[in-house]
């Protein structure tokens, strides 16, 4: 009988403690939010210098390539002026590229998600950008 008294002390014990850990973590967390620091899931900027990674301008040519294909047009890959990404369930990548219209440079917005363990790339989005706005 004795056990059981213990056992029905120390189990809501434990459920204060597991509250208290929460709560102290959850308080970190809207703290590290207010630091502007990383939202786990969230858009963020890639790290400085990752427009010349090798690997982020193939998945930016890739983007126009798949863009020419889907809308039947004739965009040349200039540039990648800027990259954001999000960790999904591998990587979506939002990418600001600059491409030649004919003659005519311009701005598009371009976003491509990830998962290279599956050999999987996919085209989800491609439009011009809009005046003074980036990816």
């Amino acid at each position: 009988m004795r056990r059981y008294r213990v056992i029905g002390l120390v189990a809501p014990l434990l459920v204060l403690l597991a509250l208290a850990v929460s709560s102290a973590r959850s308080a970190e967390e809207e703290a590290t939010m207010a630091d502007g620091g990383p939202v786990v899931g969230g858009v963020h900027d890639a790290p400085e210098g990752r427009e010349n990674d090798l690997h982020v301008l193939d998945l930016a040519r890739f983007a126009v390539s798949e863009h020419n294909k889907k809308a039947n047009a004739l965009l040349d890959f200039e540039k990648l002026v800027k990259v954001k990404q999000q960790v999904v369930a591998g990587t979506m990548y939002y990418f600001t590229i600059e491409a030649k219209d004919g003659e005519v440079t311009k701005l598009y917005e371009a976003k491509v998600w990830e998962k290279p363990w599956m050999d999987f790339k996919e085209l989800q989005d491609f439009k011009p950008a809009e005046d003074g706005a980036s990816a």
